[in-house]
């Protein structure tokens, strides 16, 4: 009896040691409310925006069919390696996500200092910062006739072929830049373009809506 009482104890310390498993504890997650403040002076590439009602059937990572080199339009510029037919997804533009309240405070505008173009417009939270991380797609220059057109597709942005595109030409697309202030004579000289397009409107700036 004594030894059975020793190794009863025994056994009831051991289950004394043993943790007893707390309950889970869920935190809710309260969501905080973003501050909604109006963009200055940054321009804004317009992307247009797709919705497309069916799966996305074109290549998520298209083969690289091009290269970069200087531009006789301005700086460096991005060309066609081979034939790219009307159509097809030629290059996705890849650079650091930012808020737009972070887009204000790293690149104030200032008329004595040149303009932003690196700045893409994702939505109307975030844009792409072609200044960081960023692929050979911000080295696409505008054109008031452009070959390829912006589409933005399930938040990335895509530059897809208009027209059909021959190997060694230069890719283009419309900035359709808008300010939030007015299109001033002078905010479109500053602003510039050098595309030299028959029907080119002088300026990178879009229409004001």
């Amino acid at each position: 009896m004594a030894k059975a009482k020793k190794a009863a104890k025994k056994v009831a310390r051991k289950a004394a040691k043993k943790p007893v498993p707390k309950k889970s504890t869920v935190k809710k997650s309260t969501a905080k409310k973003l501050d909604k403040k109006p963009v200055k002076k940054v321009a804004k590439k317009a992307a247009k925006k797709v919705v497309a009602k069916q799966a996305d059937t074109k290549p998520t990572n298209p083969p690289l069919r091009t290269f970069v080199r200087r531009s006789p339009i301005h700086g460096r510029g991005v060309f066609a390696k081979v034939d790219i037919p009307k159509g097809e997804r030629v290059i996705e533009y890849k650079a650091r996500k930012i808020t737009w309240a972070q887009a204000d405070r790293w690149y104030a505008d200032d008329d004595s200092k040149p303009s932003h173009t690196f700045l893409f417009t994702l939505d109307d939270k975030y844009v792409l910062d072609g200044n960081k991380d960023a692929n050979s797609a911000r080295w696409i220059n505008h054109s008031c006739n452009p070959n390829c057109e912006s589409d933005i597709v399930d938040g990335r942005i895509w530059i897809e072929s208009i027209r059909n595109i021959k190997a060694g030409e230069e890719l283009f697309y419309d900035y359709n830049i808008t300010l939030e202030t007015p299109h001033t004579p002078a905010e479109k000289r500053r602003w510039s373009c050098r595309c030299g397009a028959k029907n080119c409107r002088g300026t990178l700036l879009d229409k004001k809506r």
